[in-house]
Formats: C-alpha cells, sequence, structure tokens
C-alpha cells in the first residue's frame, strides 16, 4: 500500500533546490538591462587596457635597462680569462672568414697579429656583432646587409688598418704601438677624486 508523503516535509519553510541560473542572470532571475552590460563592458575594457599599459612600461623599462644591467656577452671589460678566450676564439673564426672573403688585397686584409692589438679587437668585436646582427633573423629582404657594408664594415676597417694605434706598423711584422713605462693614470688621481668629493653640489667641474 502506497504511503503519502511523510508529514514532516509538507509543511517545511525550505524551497526546493533550484538550477543555478543561466548566464548574465542574476539570483532573482532577472536579466540585466542593457545600460548595466554596456558599463560592465566598459568596465572590464578599462582594467584591460590599464593592465597593456602596465606592461608595456614594463616592457619598455626592460628594453631601456635590462634587469641588473647584465653585460652583453661580447662585452670585453668585463670578462674573465676563460670568458676572453672563448669570445676571442669566435672572434678569431669570423676573421678567419673575413679574410677569405674580403681580404684579397694589403688593404683589405687583416694582418696575422690583429689579437694581439686591444683597440683593434674591439674595433673587430663591434664589426662582427653588426654583422650577426645583419644577417641573422630576418625572414624578409632588407638593407641591413648593405647598410653594414657601406657605415661599418668598410669605415672599421680603414681605421685599424691607418691608425696609428692600430695595423698601420705592423708590416712585415707586429709592432707594439703602446709606450713603454707610462701608467695608464698618473699619481695625481687620488687627489684630485678627493678635491670633488670635498667640493659642494653644483661646484663641480
Amino acid at each position: 500500500m502506497n504511503q503519502g508523503p511523510d508529514a514532516g516535509t509538507l509543511f517545511t519553510d525550505e524551497k526546493p533546490p533550484t538550477e543555478d541560473a543561466p548566464a548574465g542572470v542574476d539570483a532573482d532571475g532577472v536579466l540585466p538591462s542593457v545600460e548595466e552590460l554596456v558599463l560592465e563592458h566598459d568596465g572590464q575594457l578599462g582594467q584591460l587596457r590599464a593592465d597593456v599599459d602596465g606592461l608595456a612600461g614594463l616592457m619598455g623599462d626592460l628594453i631601456r635597462k635590462p634587469p641588473q644591467e647584465k653585460p652583453a656577452p661580447w662585452n670585453w671589460k668585463e670578462l674573465d680569462g676563460p670568458g676572453a678566450a672563448a669570445l676571442l676564439t669566435e672572434l678569431r673564426q669570423w676573421v678567419d672568414w673575413y679574410n677569405g672573403r674580403y681580404g684579397v688585397t694589403a688593404e683589405s686584409r687583416i694582418p696575422g697579429c690583429w689579437y694581439q692589438h686591444g683597440p683593434v679587437v674591439e674595433e673587430l668585436t663591434g664589426v662582427w656583432v653588426a654583422w650577426r646582427a645583419a644577417y641573422y633573423g630576418h625572414k624578409t629582404p632588407n638593407d641591413a646587409a648593405a647598410s653594414w657594408h657601406e657605415r661599418t664594415l668598410w669605415p672599421a676597417i680603414s681605421r685599424i688598418k691607418k691608425g696609428t694605434w692600430g695595423l698601420s706598423a705592423c708590416n712585415p711584422m707586429h709592432k707594439d704601438p703602446r709606450p713603454k713605462n707610462e701608467p695608464s693614470t698618473d699619481n695625481g688621481f687620488a687627489a684630485f677624486v678627493i678635491s670633488l668629493e670635498r667640493e659642494p653640489e653644483g661646484k663641480q667641474a
């Protein structure tokens, strides 16, 4: 014999469970007005713009100033012995390629003692780095290679071949152009720095 519902459940104040309201409908089943939807949409767009602007500013700061001012891999000043040896070996490979490709005359060829001249090593490093930037990482035609020849390669070769600090004296053999027995900085430097530190702000030369 079927029994009716339990009497305790007929007079309860609890409401039967309801399904979740569709998206955009509040708990009372009321649809938001068009004005409310537009205002909510505008608020979300404003937040997105603020987030994008913040990211753009952060990226700009990183481009202008790399994290912790990390030196570039070709910064000779910051390299230790093994790091300098590794970079010089890479540069030597490029110089050998250059001489095979461009060194067809005495004027264009880099003499074999190039690595013994610090300023020449710095110049050739700059030429090599610019060459990599011009010849790697591009998929569409541009004038980077032509600009490298005109603005970087030949002016640098002229400087290191003709400059008294460069390779002009190394024919037929290497000669060190640096002055002998001359300190890089004389003994007056420490006193000069102390005099600057003692001057009031805005008075330094």
